[in-house]
């Protein structure tokens, strides 16, 4: 098995903290640097049951996550 922590440590160095909001109905996600990320990235694939999550439980519609 795979150590998910070094399979992910160049997304997170490259991308992380990432800052999310709801806009127009849609997740949006940006890197670190402020960059809208593209809704195919990789990114979305690991992060969008967590916010979806947030949106669910915690009527939460942005946040910062600041790790995978």
């Amino acid at each position: 098995m795979i150590d998910w922590k070094k399979k992910y440590a160049d997304l997170e160095k490259k991308y992380y903290p990432i800052t999310w909001e709801i806009n127009d109905g849609h997740i949006e996600i940006r890197c670190k640097k402020g960059k809208l990320l593209p809704l195919n990235h990789k990114i979305y694939g690991i992060e969008e049951s967590f916010i979806q999550d947030q949106i669910d439980k915690y009527d939460h519609f942005d946040g910062e996550i600041c790790s995978i």
